[in-house]
């Protein structure tokens, strides 16, 4: 008996280079036709808070022209990886990134998670915490398939 169930990914971005490669090995694994791709980018809300604190604006207005800017720049990402927009949804959330990705993958029930192992943040902040991708694997309870980004991969093969 054929199994029907549609299968679901969650793909992360940062908009990072390693993210973008990640999202297009997603492609590839789903195959011509994927059944369901959340891509997912998370406002992270430390970021937020030092922005106010710096005095960009106020909370209301930085988060506005936050999200604004995510949406484009997911809009955008659909369109240079040529992703069909009928078997993806898009979704921006703000929150700590590992712990939204956490959500979202059950709130979505998942299959699978996949991120690139290399994002935005700084070297200090990885460092002494660990990276976004470290975390999620720490903390996840869904299946995680990581990406390097491909010029990782070409010096290892050196």
């Amino acid at each position: 008996m054929a199994n029907n169930k549609a299968y679901k990914i969650l793909v992360a971005v940062d908009f990072s280079p390693c993210s973008a490669h990640a999202l297009n090995r997603s492609k590839r694994i789903m195959g011509k036709k994927p059944d369901h791709i959340y891509i997912l980018h998370v406002i992270d809300s430390d970021f937020v808070e030092r922005c106010i604190d710096s005095g960009l604006g106020t909370e209301a207005q930085i988060k506005k022209n936050l999200f604004i800017d995510a949406k484009k720049r997911l809009k955008q990402l659909l369109h240079d990886q040529n992703l069909d927009a009928n078997s993806i949804e898009l979704e921006v959330s703000e929150g700590t990134p590992f712990l939204e990705i956490n959500k979202k993958a059950l709130e979505k029930d998942v299959d699978i998670v996949i991120l690139g192992t290399h994002g935005t943040s700084g070297d200090m902040k990885t460092i002494f915490f660990g990276s976004t991708t470290e975390r999620v694997l720490r903390f996840i309870k869904k299946p995680v398939l990581c990406f390097p980004i491909e010029e990782d991969r070409k010096e290892e093969i050196k």
